[in-house]
């Protein structure tokens, strides 16, 4: 299981649509490994978006939550998003034991 955030921007201040994790979530289609998404406000212009995937390589979560964030973000333009950048999260609690 990785967990993967993908940071996303637009030129307008705001907050994300209510419904933007379920729509996230269902960008993804059957088989991408895509078990929960989650949307946190970083600023009235960025947004995280935390992708769980269950996939066989970091690289393979890295591309797939990517592609499904494209897709969402396609979908809806009028969020006025764009994703900035795409990386698996490291849990610094795990690794300093």
């Amino acid at each position: 299981m990785y967990l993967i955030h993908v940071r996303l921007c637009r030129l307008v201040d705001g907050e994300p649509d209510q419904e933007m994790a379920r729509e996230i979530l269902a960008a993804a289609v059957p088989g991408e490994g895509v078990e929960h998404a989650t949307v946190h406000r970083l600023s009235g212009r960025e947004a995280v978006v935390g992708l769980f995937l269950r996939v066989e390589s970091l690289v393979a979560a890295e591309k797939t939550a990517a592609a499904v964030c494209a897709r969402a973000l396609n979908r809806h333009p009028a969020w006025g998003f764009v994703a900035v950048s795409c990386d698996a999260v490291l849990v610094w609690s795990f690794l300093e034991r």
